[in-house]
């Protein structure tokens, strides 16, 4: 068999691995997971750096009161 059948049985098996990989979703919850613990990393890096920023502002003023006395 040769032609145009042959073709369309050559695209279809190599279309194949492409239709099987956008159909799986065995990881998805996974990288749900990831996406979650990224997110809560974040926040928790930004909340401290924040509140080491405002802590280092008040030793600053109360290293500067003492100084000053």
């Amino acid at each position: 068999m040769s032609g145009p059948v042959v073709e369309m049985r050559e695209r279809a098996e190599a279309a194949s691995p492409i239709r099987r990989f956008a159909a799986d979703v065995r990881g998805a919850t996974s990288i749900e997971y990831a996406l979650i613990a990224g997110f809560v990393f974040l926040v928790a890096v930004g909340s401290i750096r924040l509140y080491a920023s405002r802590v280092g502002q008040v030793y600053a003023t109360i290293g500067n009161t003492i100084s000053q006395n």
